[in-house]
C-alpha cells in the first residue's frame, strides 16, 4: 500500500507526463490496497468463531473512505491530461542530447574530495558548493509570533477537480434550504464525502459553514461550503499539505475588491 502511495505522490507531482491509463492503474491500486487494509483490520472474526475469515467485499465497498477514494479517482482521472501520442515519447534522451550539455564544465575534484552522489568514507553523500559560496547563517530560535497557515495556489488539475467537486455539491443541494451545520454535514456524507473530512467553521452571517478537506497524497484541494436560503455556495482553495496543518486553521486570501476581515 505504501508503494502505491509513493507512486501516486509522484503521479500528482508529474501528472502532465502520465497517461490516464497509468493514473487509473495507480489510483485503482490505491483503492484495492485500502480495501485490503480495512478488511484486515475490521473483519477479523473472534477467536473460536465458526464464521469464515474471508473479508466481506460488500462491507469494503460500503466503507466511507473506499467510496471517497473511488470518487477522487473518477474526478482526478477526468482532469488528468492525456500523455503525448508521439511514438518516441518513451525514449529517454541521452545526457549529451539535452540542451546546455555542450556548455557544461568538466568537474574537477581535488585530493580527498568525493564526486557528487558518491558516499564518502562515513557513508555521507557530500553536496559540493562553489568556493565563493557564502556560508549558511547559523540557526537561531525564532522569536516571531505563530501565524496561521496561509492559503496556497492550486495546480491546474486541482482547479479542475475543485470545479467538479463544487458543481457536484452545488447541484445536489440546489433548492434546499440549508439552515444548520448538521443538515449540511448529512447531505455531504450522502455524497460520499466522509464525516472525518468535513470540518465545521464559524457561521457566516448566521449561515452554516464547513470546510471539506479533499487533500490526497500531497495535493492541496479544499472546499468551503456555506449554506444559503436556496442551497449552498462552494469555493475551492488550496491548503498546505504539510502534516499537522488543519484546513480550519488556514487563512484565506482576501477576495479582489473585498476588504480583509
Amino acid at each position: 500500500m505504501w508503494a502505491a502511495i509513493s507512486f501516486l505522490h509522484v503521479a500528482y507531482m508529474r501528472s502532465t507526463s502520465l497517461s490516464k491509463p497509468v493514473m487509473a492503474a495507480a489510483l485503482g491500486c490505491m483503492v484495492l490496497s485500502g480495501c485490503g487494509a480495512q478488511s484486515a483490520a475490521t473483519d477479523q472474526p473472534p477467536a473460536g468463531s465458526a464464521v469464515s475469515a474471508t473479508p466481506s467485499l460488500d462491507a469494503a465497498h460500503n466503507d466511507p473512505e473506499t467510496r471517497f477514494l473511488k470518487l477522487i479517482t473518477r474526478i482526478t482521472l477526468g482532469c488528468a491530461p492525456d500523455s503525448p501520442d508521439d511514438e518516441n515519447a518513451h525514449v529517454v534522451p541521452e545526457p549529451e542530447d539535452l540542451p546546455g550539455w555542450e556548455d557544461a564544465p568538466a568537474p574537477r575534484y581535488g585530493p580527498g574530495e568525493t564526486p557528487p552522489g558518491v558516499p564518502n568514507a562515513d557513508g555521507d553523500i557530500p553536496v559540493p558548493l562553489p568556493s565563493d559560496a557564502p556560508r549558511p547563517p547559523k540557526s537561531t530560535p525564532s522569536t516571531a509570533e505563530h501565524k496561521p497557515p496561509e492559503e496556497v495556489p492550486l495546480t491546474d488539475i486541482e482547479r479542475c477537480g475543485g470545479s467538479e467537486h463544487a458543481k457536484r455539491v452545488s447541484d445536489a443541494l440546489r433548492n434546499t434550504r440549508t439552515t444548520s451545520y448538521h443538515a449540511m454535514q448529512k447531505r455531504l456524507t450522502d455524497l460520499d464525502y466522509p464525516a472525518s473530512r468535513i470540518h465545521r467553521m464559524p457561521d457566516h452571517a448566521g449561515a452554516p459553514r464547513a470546510r471539506l478537506d479533499l487533500r490526497f497524497i500531497g495535493d492541496h484541494l479544499t472546499l468551503e461550503v456555506t449554506g444559503t436560503g436556496s442551497g449552498v455556495t462552494v469555493e475551492a482553495f488550496g491548503a498546505p499539505e504539510m502534516e499537522g496543518v488543519k484546513v480550519t486553521d488556514v487563512e484565506r486570501r482576501p477576495k479582489p475588491n473585498t476588504p480583509a476581515s
